[in-house]
């Protein structure tokens, strides 16, 4: 007959790892004559990667929080950056220079620099209070870090046409070329390496970030995977730190691994940050 494996309790998977566990000695006795017999083996639990969250240990996963973070992070891509870009090129190339604009400026500097946790304030308050949009889904989180990713975008987008040399577009007016012609024919070209690294740099420190989307609810246990933007859903770093909150110890082995999948998901998107500088760059020579 064929032999069907079954998962065993987080305590008797402790107890097979030599780790502290609450089994008592009668349970002990039992799980060591079932790995004589061969009826027990220590393996890896590929449900990590295909369950949601769950109350048991052995049965968790992160696959819920993972679809849930990459929602977040593609609502949170189509608004900051080219909102971001926009407002950059306006401010740096065609905003008049008076007072209303550098009084802009100094608050989006100030703006890049105050406590995430403030956003998230920000997001509760307009998206769910105000607006009515439904708490812990991934428009609301997306929106509130496009909200906190934004200055920063904007800041990095100045710095990056700020450091195109004054004469390609001196020899752009030179031509011909109207402002607008400048701007698309020969700035964004050039900066576009340095604009690219920074947007996406953004969005890798955007990923990390917990508090503001614990104040918009995306703490809350959710097991099930969400298969749009408007459902509620939980990101990686909200899961981790539930996790780590969990007195059971397996739960604190579930929080090892989700930090290692989330430091994987930033070195992707920093090794995506330069390939595509170097790409852009290569294009230009």
């Amino acid at each position: 007959a064929e032999k069907s494996w079954l998962l065993a309790n987080s305590e008797v998977d402790q107890y097979m790892k030599q780790k502290y566990n609450r089994l008592s000695e009668k349970q002990r006795t039992l799980v060591d004559d079932l790995m004589q017999k061969g009826e027990i083996e220590l393996k890896f639990n590929s449900n990590f990667f295909l369950n949601g969250d769950s109350k048991s240990p052995e049965n968790s996963g992160i696959l819920s929080s993972v679809v849930g973070t990459l929602l977040v992070m593609l609502v949170c891509m189509v608004v900051s950056v080219p909102i971001g870009v926009a407002a950059a090129i306006y401010l740096e190339e065609f905003a008049p220079q008076n007072i209303l604009t550098h009084f802009i400026e100094v608050c989006i500097n100030n703006l890049a620099s105050i406590p995430s946790i403030l956003f998230g304030l920000l997001g509760l308050g307009v998206f769910i209070n105000l607006f009515g949009m439904p708490r812990s889904s991934a428009l609301v989180g997306g929106l509130t870090l496009a909200i906190m990713s934004l200055p920063i975008i904007i800041v990095s987008t100045k710095a990056a046409l700020k450091s195109v040399d004054i004469n390609m577009k001196n020899a752009a007016y030179a031509l011909g070329m109207t402002k607008v012609q400048m701007v698309k024919g020969i700035m964004l070209p050039l900066a576009m390496p340095m604009i690219l690294t920074g947007s996406i740099l953004t969005l890798a420190g955007a990923i990390g970030e917990t508090a503001p989307l614990m104040i918009i609810g995306m703490i809350a246990f959710i097991p099930d995977v969400a298969s749009s933007i408007f459902d509620s859903t939980s990101v990686l770093p909200a899961q981790i730190y539930s996790w780590s909150a969990m007195p059971e110890r397996a739960f604190l082995e579930r929080t090892a691994a989700g930090i290692i999948v989330l430091l994987g998901l930033l070195v992707v998107l920093n090794l995506s940050a330069i390939l595509l500088r170097k790409y852009f760059q290569g294009k230009l020579k």
